[in-house]
């Protein structure tokens, strides 16, 4: 079951990864097109920055889970090298759970806000005006696969999983 789980949010998770390395990509062919229109042109495109800082979001939202997977995340391992298996393993539940607590807190008040947004009809007030609820939806469903992630380590790690960061060489 636990398997299942695990391949079901690693396709979730590419398919955000995939979607954040889109969202690279555009960051920069519009910001070299920017850079070409205002230079040569003299005719800057208002919209780029607006849709750079929206692509900045998306993908950190959209890639943090995918990157928890692959054990990216910046890690101080100092004292953890120091520590025998089964504390590394008590160290990687709390940690595990913190993380939970984290993309539970990330799904429920993004929803919230997202959802506050719709009701109201709120617009970025920008050049472009864009709906607001575009702009934070990303947040809650980030948060909800990440918090799914950690959910995950943390039932493997309680199964008796192999710890696979912070062994020492």
């Amino acid at each position: 079951m636990l398997e299942r789980f695990d391949r079901a949010l690693s396709k979730i998770e590419n398919l955000f990864a995939g979607l954040g390395v889109f969202g690279l990509v555009f960051i920069l062919f519009s910001v070299c097109l920017e850079i070409v229109l205002r230079g040569l042109f003299n005719k800057p495109q208002q919209w780029v920055i607006e849709f750079t800082e929206y692509a900045m979001l998306y993908i950190t939202f959209l890639g943090t889970a995918w990157l928890q997977r692959q054990e990216g995340h910046v890690a101080v391992d100092l004292l953890t090298n120091a520590l025998s298996p089964s504390w590394r393993r008590r160290f990687s539940m709390v940690s595990s759970v913190l993380g939970l607590f984290v993309g539970t807190v990330l799904a429920w008040f993004g929803t919230t806000a997202t959802i506050n947004a719709f009701v109201r009809g709120a617009h970025k007030p920008t050049v472009l005006e864009f709906p607001t609820w575009i702009v934070l939806v990303v947040i809650p469903l980030g948060g909800a696969v990440l918090g799914l992630r950690f959910l995950q380590q943390l039932l493997a790690l309680a199964s008796g999983a192999p710890l696979t960061r912070h062994q020492p060489h």
